[in-house]
């Protein structure tokens, strides 16, 4: 292999395996026909992958639109002729006589192309995160200088949200002259801001260019107003001071929270204490058999009479049932099936003598002796 590519491994800081690689991605298609244009179609792929995930670590905070509008910037082709210049990849390239001629080395689109056929060999040779590492190591020193919030933006956009950010009407663009053949037309636009009384011009090929020229020029003159500078700071300020307070009344609010779980916990602790006290406390259970004898000698006291008098009163307080005593005698209600009318014929009157007649001879336990005649 050719010193020279020694020294641009160096500089790439990447060792290739495969020396043909190397080559095929340093050549132009105007040298022969192993050119490096389908590595500069896979490169591109690569290079787009890695520079979206860079931004995307890097980058917490912004949206998509912003990650996409900061990744074009950086694979645009001026960004990587910068790359491209930085390596010395025109010293290596391999050309046709016809592109020598012409200055081809020197030309931003093929030094761009060249690094991304470099960014697809290396993917072949050793994989992504080889390709990975070098697209990240050559861009680092491109991101620290970058400002995500600006990049990309062209310098009417970035005049607009300047003057909205401080409360200052939109300027006003108008073409005050038009130079030169209708094929080849050069327009001059001033760029006015009345309120900070701006009044700058700009040309360009079109009025589009024409007008972003002017807006440049008026955005530098903005940014080195102090008035406007001031404002942005106190806004700084107070938006800090804001976070601040808001950050100490989020702290004071978990320590509160804190302490009222604390409070919580040692509540549950005493209760759980004092029931485990009382759960261990002795209790004092009585034989089952002395309580039955117990109950047994209670009840047997309830029936014995206290004195003579609760015996008399005993024996005469529920008198022996007599045969009298509401008993029927037999045969005074011959059968239940005869019907109820005629079970209630009879007179309530005999059905009592009768009842009392039989009882009475009973009761005295013996017989009257006859009536004398």
């Amino acid at each position: 292999m050719p010193q020279s590519l020694n020294q641009l491994e160096e500089r790439l800081q990447y060792r290739f395996h495969d020396a043909e690689l190397l080559c095929q991605a340093l050549t132009h298609r105007s040298h022969s026909a192993a050119n490096n244009e389908r590595l500069e179609f896979l490169g591109d792929s690569i290079l787009n992958c890695s520079v979206a995930a860079i931004l995307f670590r890097r980058y917490g905070k912004l949206d998509e639109g912003d990650l996409s509008r900061v990744r074009a910037n950086l694979v645009k082709q001026q960004s990587l002729y910068e790359i491209a210049q930085t390596l010395g990849v025109s010293d290596f390239l391999r050309l046709g006589e016809g592109e020598l001629k012409s200055g081809g080395f020197r030309r931003p689109s093929i030094l761009a192309d060249t690094l991304e056929a470099l960014f697809g060999a290396m993917y072949l040779d050793g994989g992504f995160e080889a390709a990975y590492a070098v697209i990240e190591r050559l861009y680092t020193p491109v991101l620290e200088h970058v400002d995500p919030k600006t990049l990309g933006k062209d310098a009417k956009t970035l005049l607009q949200e300047y003057l909205q950010g401080h409360k200052i009407a939109l300027p006003q663009y108008t073409v005050i002259a038009t130079h030169g053949a209708a094929h080849n037309q050069q327009f001059e636009v001033e760029c006015t801001v009345p309120k900070l009384d701006i009044k700058v011009g700009g040309s360009g090929a079109s009025r589009r260019a024409a007008e972003q020229a002017a807006a440049k020029k008026a955005l530098e003159e903005v940014q080195k107003m102090p008035a406007l500078a001031k404002p942005k700071a106190e806004k700084s300020a107070k938006a800090a001071k804001k976070r601040a307070a808001k950050a100490a009344a989020s702290e004071a609010k978990k320590a509160e929270k804190a302490a009222s779980a604390t409070h919580a916990t040692n509540a549950t602790h005493a209760t759980n204490a004092t029931q485990t006290t009382q759960a261990s406390a002795p209790q004092v259970i009585e034989p089952k058999d002395a309580k039955d004898l117990k109950d047994s000698k209670d009840v047997k006291e309830s029936r014995e009479p206290k004195d003579g008098r609760d015996a008399v009163a005993g024996s005469t307080a529920a008198p022996a049932m007599t045969a009298s005593s509401h008993v029927v005698p037999r045969g005074t209600i011959a059968s239940t099936d005869k019907p109820a009318d005629k079970l209630s014929e009879k007179p309530a009157e005999k059905i009592v003598e009768k009842s009392s007649e039989k009882p009475a001879e009973k009761a005295d336990g013996a017989k009257q002796p006859p009536a004398a005649a």
